[in-house]
């Protein structure tokens, strides 16, 4: 009976170790279950186009659908579009050029790091840093009004690109799931066009 005793003394610590481990591995779960990493935004967007020898900036809106796979990776789903034109009129005629963005579409991998919030604790949940990484397609519509004595003429064209995209926020978190963000990204830069945008995002967390 010592002998079981002994034994029994010999492994209990263990035994309680791993209780205590399991118990700890179960609680991160928990409160990564709990923390709402998947979120769901939507941003308005002002829009810096260098396009055709000029620099337009149409504006317009997104929706972003995110998941993180842990506190600090995820991926994010972006589609936007831009149907407020920025016009070029010629100072010479009646002719003008009207530049927007038919559409954005971006899969991003993206980091996230979170901060105590320094200040109003009792509404702020934390503050946090954002980093983007990706590729993105952006479809730039021009339309074109040229008028002259014979009458006047109406043309569209619409110029798609595809492009490695990056980009990085800085934002607030609420202690009601709601976060708030400011957001700058590279969307195409290309030898004959450059797409960014400087956006601010309202995120519900879930």
């Amino acid at each position: 009976m010592r002998y079981w005793m002994l034994f029994g003394l010999l492994i209990s610590p263990a035994l309680w170790a791993a209780e205590v481990a399991e118990r700890d591995s179960a609680s991160r779960v928990a409160h990564f279950q709990d923390a709402r990493y998947g979120y769901a935004a939507a941003n308005l967007m002002h829009f810096n186009l260098d396009y055709d020898r000029y620099e337009t900036t149409p504006s317009g809106l997104a929706l972003r659908l995110g998941g993180m796979v842990d506190e600090n990776w995820g991926v994010e789903l972006r589609l936007g579009a831009g149907p407020s034109p920025d016009t070029r009129r010629s100072e010479t005629s009646r002719s003008k050029v009207d530049y927007s963005v038919d559409h954005v579409a971006a899969l991003l991998a993206t980091g996230k790091w979170s901060f105590a919030a320094p200040v109003a604790k009792q509404h702020l949940d934390s503050v946090f840093l954002q980093g983007f990484a990706g590729i993105a397609d952006v479809k730039v519509k021009t339309e074109a009004h040229r008028c002259n004595a014979a009458g006047c003429r109406r043309d569209v064209d619409r110029n798609d690109d595809t492009s490695l995209a990056f980009g990085a926020a800085i934002g607030v978190r609420t202690a009601w799931n709601i976060g708030l963000s400011l957001q700058y990204m590279q969307y195409v830069d290309k030898e004959y066009i450059t797409v960014t945008g400087i956006e601010g995002g309202l995120e519900w967390y879930f």
